[in-house]
C-alpha cells in the first residue's frame, strides 16, 4: 500500500490506496504547511490523518510501502512526524507534481496551475521536463488569483483617475470589501492586515462583475488568461510539444468557461501545436497517480486504475498491496 498526502495552509487530504489504485483508506485534516503553523502541529495533524486511513484499513505504519507528502513548506515538520510513525520511508515534496497528474491524468503534458499563485510544468515522450512561474507574488504569479486581484485594484485606480465611476467591477470591489469609495481602497492597501490573501479574494468580484458583463472586469481576465497561456509556451519551447495536452488546474480554472474559454483562446494563438485539455482530477488523486506512476511503475492510463482512485467506497480490510 502507498500514503500521500496534499495539504496547503487551510486543509490536507488523504488517500491510503493499493497499486491496482482500490482504496483503502481517506480522510481530511487541518492545514499542515509549516509555514502557517508551527511545525508540531503540522507533523500532528499529518500523523491524525494517516492513522485515520490506516484504522480504515485495518493496517499499521509498517505495511505502508512509502509515504507521500504533497505539502509546500513540511519539511520543519518532518523529523517529528518520522519519530511519530516510527518511519523513515517518507519524502516530502511541493505541489507541481500532483498538481500536473492531477490536470492530465497522464505522464506526459503541460499542467498550469492557477490558485492564489500560478506556476506551468510539462514532460513531453522523450523524458524532458520544464518548467515556468512559481516565483512568487512579488515578480511571478501571472494569472493567479492574486494578479487578477492586483490587476483590479491597477484597473479601478486607472478607472478612477480618468473619473470614470459607478462600474459594476467598482461596485462589487467596493462590497466586497465594505469600503464606501475607491480612495478607501488606496488607503486599506498598505496596511498591514490587508493580505495577499485579500488581494487574490478579488478575483471573486471580477468574476462576478465579468459574468453581469462589465467590460472592465473581461478586460482583467483576458490578460489574466493570456499570462497563463505565455507560461505554457514557455514550457512548450523547452519540448518537443507537437500534439501535447495541456490542462488548467487551480481554483481560477473553477470559473469555468468564463475563464477557461479565454485560456483556451490564448492558447490556441500561442502554441497551436498543443491540444488543450479540461483537468481531470483532484490534487489528492494527481499525488496517488504520481506515486503509482514514478514510484510504483504502474501504467496510470491502464483502464480502471484512476477510476479506482475515484470510488467513494473503501476495499475490505484486507491488505494485499
Amino acid at each position: 500500500m502507498y500514503l500521500v498526502c496534499d495539504g496547503g495552509g487551510t486543509k490536507t487530504d488523504f488517500l491510503l490506496f493499493e497499486k491496482t489504485g482500490r482504496v483503502r483508506g481517506r480522510a481530511q485534516g487541518a492545514g499542515a504547511n509549516a509555514n502557517f503553523v508551527p511545525p508540531a502541529e503540522a507533523a500532528h495533524t499529518v500523523y491524525a490523518g494517516v492513522m485515520e486511513c490506516l484504522a480504515q484499513a485495518g493496517a499499521a505504519p509498517a505495511q505502508v510501502r512509502e509515504f507521500v507528502l504533497f505539502i509546500p513548506g513540511f519539511r520543519p515538520a518532518l523529523p517529528e512526524l518520522e519519530t511519530l510513525l516510527g518511519s523513515g520511508n517518507v519524502r516530502q515534496l511541493g505541489d507541481e507534481k500532483n498538481a500536473f497528474y492531477a490536470a492530465l491524468g497522464a505522464p506526459c503534458g503541460i499542467a498550469v496551475l492557477s490558485g492564489t499563485g500560478s506556476f506551468a510544468t510539462g514532460r513531453d515522450k522523450a523524458g524532458r521536463t520544464a518548467t515556468a512561474g512559481g516565483w512568487g507574488p512579488l515578480f511571478s504569479d501571472e494569472g493567479s488569483g492574486y494578479h487578477i486581484g492586483v490587476l483590479c485594484l491597477s484597473r479601478l485606480a486607472l478607472l478612477h483617475d480618468t473619473h470614470v465611476t459607478g462600474t459594476l467591477l467598482e461596485k462589487n470591489v467596493l462590497e466586497m470589501l465594505g469600503m464606501p469609495d475607491v480612495l478607501s481602497i488606496r488607503d486599506a492597501a498598505y496596511r498591514p492586515d490587508f493580505t495577499r490573501r485579500h488581494v487574490a479574494r478579488l478575483s471573486y468580484a471580477v468574476e462576478r462583475s465579468a459574468r453581469e458583463g462589465d467590460a472592465n472586469a473581461c478586460a482583467v481576465l483576458d490578460e489574466a488568461a493570456c499570462a497563463l497561456a505565455r507560461l505554457a509556451a514557455t514550457v512548450a519551447g523547452q519540448l518537443d510539444a507537437d500534439g501535447l495536452p495541456v490542462a488548467l488546474t487551480g481554483g481560477v480554472a473553477r470559473m469555468g468557461e468564463l475563464f477557461t474559454g479565454r485560456f483556451r483562446r490564448a492558447l490556441e494563438h500561442l502554441v497551436p501545436q498543443c491540444v488543450y485539455q479540461p483537468a481531470k482530477y483532484s490534487p489528492v488523486v494527481g499525488a496517488a497517480l504520481c506515486v503509482l506512476s514514478e514510484s510504483a511503475g504502474v501504467d496510470i492510463t491502464a483502464p480502471g486504475v484512476a477510476e479506482n482512485l475515484m470510488k467513494e467506497k473503501m476495499g475490505e480490510a484486507h491488505v494485499d498491496g
